[in-house]
């Protein structure tokens, strides 16, 4: 019975369960105790973790349900890419849900079909007008899964992903926190056309990390783009890392700001 209907049962049926309450108990052995406990065992509790809604649950029931550390700084953007389908859990640790927290880097297609869902939850039709006709042209095209395509085709035919020079889009390659800075400016290029978001255009800054001669020449803008509308930031040595690889973790805090930015 589903917890609706048994509510409705509960509701419906208050007055005659007053009454038989008593004769139920009347019919029973003296030393059976009738009484229900308030409380939980700890594997009830756990498992109604897996059974309730994630916006119900508090920041402290979350990070247990999919394995985060306690009081994690990035709590709130998890919960953000996950109760919006904007990205999902990873997989299972004996058997329960995990989020990826602690995987060393995300790949070009987990991006973009976190770029793409983020599109889609601020506004469905900015996904609508890509036929995925141009992306056949990519050489490594029939590399990519099927139920990995919508994203990857978003994101190339709308030119937020170019690819290599030679045009190989590769989706399962791991990419940079610079790289990631140029794809994110793109993308950030796109919702302002769509007037989504009001950005500067400020790309001056990136000086100011410790390791900015590391930049490449042609993710510099990008970098102080994203640094300067407080989508990314250096680490607490102030540096940057543009060739370090983007995390779970980095991506999800990076949509979670974008998402405060929306109009």
């Amino acid at each position: 019975m589903k917890f609706q209907q048994v509510m409705a049962f509960f509701l419906t049926g208050a007055t005659a369960l007053s009454i038989s309450t008593t004769a139920l108990a009347a019919d029973l052995p003296d030393n059976v105790d009738t009484t229900v406990s308030a409380t939980q065992t700890a594997d009830e509790q756990e498992n109604n973790l897996y059974t309730r809604n994630d916006k119900d649950l508090t920041d402290a029931e979350f990070e247990q349900k999919y394995e985060l550390p306690e009081n994690s700084w990035f709590t709130p953007a998890v919960r953000y890419v996950i109760e919006n389908n904007i990205m999902l859990p990873a997989g299972h640790i004996d058997g329960k849900e995990y989020f990826p927290w602690f995987n060393p880097a995300e790949n070009r297609y987990a991006v973009a079909n976190a770029i793409y869902n983020s599109a889609k939850l601020i506004d469905p039709e900015l996904t609508a007008s890509y036929a995925g006709m141009a992306i056949k042209e990519a050489p490594d095209y029939n590399q990519i899964y099927e139920s990995d395509r919508p994203g990857m085709t978003f994101c190339f035919e709308s030119g937020i992903m170019t690819g290599d020079s030679q045009h190989y889009l590769r989706p399962y390659d791991s990419i940079s926190r610079q790289e990631f800075a140029a794809v994110l400016q793109r993308y950030i290029t796109l919702l302002q056309k769509a007037g989504k978001i009001t950005v500067s255009t400020d790309t001056s800054v990136n000086t100011a990390f410790t390791d900015a001669s590391s930049i490449a020449p042609w993710a510099k803008d990008a970098v102080a783009f994203c640094q300067t509308n407080k989508l990314m930031n250096g680490d607490n040595h102030g540096a940057f890392n543009p060739k370090g690889q983007i995390k779970s973790v980095e991506l999800a805090q990076v949509l979670y700001n974008l998402s405060q930015q929306i109009k």
